[in-house]
């Protein structure tokens, strides 16, 4: 391993510990210090990723314009000062539901211009071996947001502000890492074009391409079901049905990325998947049966047990669809295609936790559950018989 692609995962792990917190202290605030209700803890959950929905294509354009590296830095030097206001207003007693929602809001601000920059240098670093340093930089990802979910779930001890810090630190060090990537060579002078234009020919690229589109529409369908019934399902489940707090809030979350950690292993053992279309759909499927269990009335250990084996399955299709637009995305477009690629997901959270919070109030928890399931083997049915995906091979 390089250097260069030894600072670039250690300022990713760094930058996703507090994620990991955040993860597990957001819903908690909500939905038990709060106590709010279904619906109001998926507004939260969507105020969280609204602002990927309206800026991540801006993020894309951006980060085809400057060096990723710099605006790295810059982004998550700034950011850490977000949880430092935080626990100040917090520990003011200006604590509310407004303010969450602020928080949210700002943090997803953020994160539209950090990760189609983060998404692109990725490239830069990796060598020739895309598919492995993918499929190792998402189980890193995944592996260290269980210490932050284990941070998060002392949330109830030892209280937010400190979290916040911690949160704080983390950042800064993660600023610190990426800046010891080296400087990217001077970029041939680039000619002024319109913003909107730049961001349509991404756009195009992405949607004309056969492997690139399908996956795309993959991922917007995972973050619509799948990532909906994560961030809002799964905590409300913990709450009402087994009357948990933030501990176990975050052993559900550390469940699901366990799961996701282990596969990461094996696909790493195994070495380069050659169809990764046809892994990505098996997968998703696979993923959406293991979900539909979750409907059933479960011991404890078998929840944690089935969260663990929807994470596993996740972790194919998530590693499968990144390899995919990764390699098919040209290099002077593709922080504007990696930037679509993040809207697919980030964009369809939203949509997926407010739908979710809604329909959990209406026809209760665990009939909720059939909304994913059955939207998601419908798109893949589509993707199976009238795309290109199940055809799509890797590079070597």
């Amino acid at each position: 391993m390089n250097a260069p692609l030894r600072w670039y995962l250690t300022g990713t792990a760094l930058f996703l510990v507090p994620g990991g917190i955040q993860t597990v202290l957001f819903p908690w605030l909500v939905a038990v210090y709060l106590n709010e209700t279904a619906t109001r803890v998926g507004l939260a959950q969507m105020a969280a990723q609204l602002p990927m929905l309206v800026l991540i294509l801006w993020g894309g354009w951006l980060g085809d314009r400057v060096d990723q590296r710099r605006l790295l830095i810059t982004l998550t030097a700034t950011l850490a000062l977000l949880p430092l206001v935080i626990a100040v207003l917090y520990t003011a007693g200006h604590f509310s539901y407004f303010m969450l929602l602020c928080w949210a809001l700002t943090g997803g601000t953020f994160a539209a211009f950090v990760q189609p920059a983060r998404d692109a240098l990725l490239n830069r670093v990796a060598g020739r071996d895309i598919q492995r340093v993918v499929t190792l930089t998402v189980g890193i990802q995944f592996g260290v947001q269980i210490i932050g979910f284990g941070l998060g779930s002392t949330a109830d001890v030892i209280g937010p502000p400190i979290l916040l810090c911690i949160m704080s630190l983390f950042l800064l060090a993660s600023a610190a890492a990426t800046a010891r990537i080296p400087k990217q060579a001077p970029r041939p002078k680039q000619t002024r074009q319109n913003p909107l234009r730049a961001i349509a020919e991404g756009i195009k690229l992405a949607w004309q391409d056969e492997a690139i589109k399908p996956a795309i529409m993959q991922t917007f369908s995972v973050g619509i079901f799948f990532a909906g019934a994560y961030l809002v399902l799964l905590p409300l489940m913990v709450r009402d049905l087994y009357g948990g707090g933030s501990t176990a809030i975050a052993g559900a979350f550390a469940a699901n990325m366990l799961g996701t950690v282990v596969t990461i292993f094996f696909l790493m053992q195994f070495g380069q998947i050659t169809r990764p279309g046809r892994a990505l759909i098996v997968g998703s499927a696979i993923s959406a049966l293991v979900l539909s269990v979750l409907n059933w009335e479960l011991p404890l250990w078998l929840f944690y047990f089935v969260i663990f084996l929807w994470g596993a399955c996740g972790g194919i299709s998530m590693t499968m669809s990144r390899t995919i637009v990764q390699q098919a995305a040209i290099e002077s477009h593709r922080a504007r295609v990696m930037s679509v690629y993040s809207l697919g997901m980030m964009g369809g959270m939203p949509i997926g936790s407010f739908t979710l919070g809604l329909t959990a109030d209406w026809i209760g928890l665990r009939n909720a559950v059939w909304v994913p399931v059955v939207g998601m083997l419908a798109i893949l049915i589509y993707l199976r018989l009238r795309t290109k995906l199940w055809h799509v091979q890797s590079k070597l």
